[in-house]
């Protein structure tokens, strides 16, 4: 029975050997299975993040362009209305001769343009205005060639030092100056 009992003890301690190694083997599995689940918790949580942050980025700069691509749009109609604008004024501007107070405009700009002139000079204008030129330059005392070789609506130019100076003063040169002016200013009036 010794032999028995010896392979008995032998048994129970094999039994009791292999219950603590699958008592040590479950446990180990089940922290191998539970670092396993934390660290794709961790992963999913990153990739979802990433994801989150991609969509942001990508719906922010789809909003970005929209607004970018809006604002073209708005400033593109407001330009062409402010064009339109300055289109009617040059329209209005062809009928200036044909106002009783032209030669008041004319010399008002002739003023402006002959103000300071020093030494021999001489006016362009357009060939309708060459005699009211001729006398606002009499008026005036002055004297100087005045030359048909102008194509405007009204006004003068005036040139000194064998043309090399020139001072425009026509209504279309006073229109463009007041466009890069008052560009702005219409554009608020009209889309107020």
């Amino acid at each position: 029975m010794a032999l028995e009992d010896i392979f008995r003890a032998l048994e129970e301690q094999a039994d009791s050997d292999i219950g603590a190694m699958l008592a040590d083997a479950q446990e180990g599995a089940e922290a191998i299975v539970e670092r396993a689940r934390s660290e794709a918790d961790a992963a999913r949580d990153t990739r979802v993040a990433d994801a989150e942050r991609d969509a942001v980025a990508r719906n922010s700069q789809s909003l970005n362009s929209a607004r970018l691509d809006a604002r073209k749009r708005v400033a593109n109609v407001k330009e062409c209305v402010v064009s339109e604008v300055f289109a009617e004024a040059a329209s209005a501007l062809a009928e200036m001769r044909k106002r009783p107070d032209y030669d008041k405009m004319f010399r008002g700009l002739a003023d402006e343009a002959l103000s300071g002139v020093d030494g021999a000079f001489e006016v362009l204008v357009d060939p309708a205005d060459v005699d009211l030129a001729k006398k606002v330059l009499a008026e005036k005392g002055l004297i100087a060639e005045v030359k048909p070789g102008l194509s405007t609506v009204g006004g003068l130019i005036v040139a000194t030092n064998n043309g090399s100076v020139l001072r425009r003063n026509t209504f279309e040169e006073r229109l463009k100056k007041l466009r890069g002016l008052a560009q702005a200013d219409v554009a608020e009036i009209v889309f107020a």
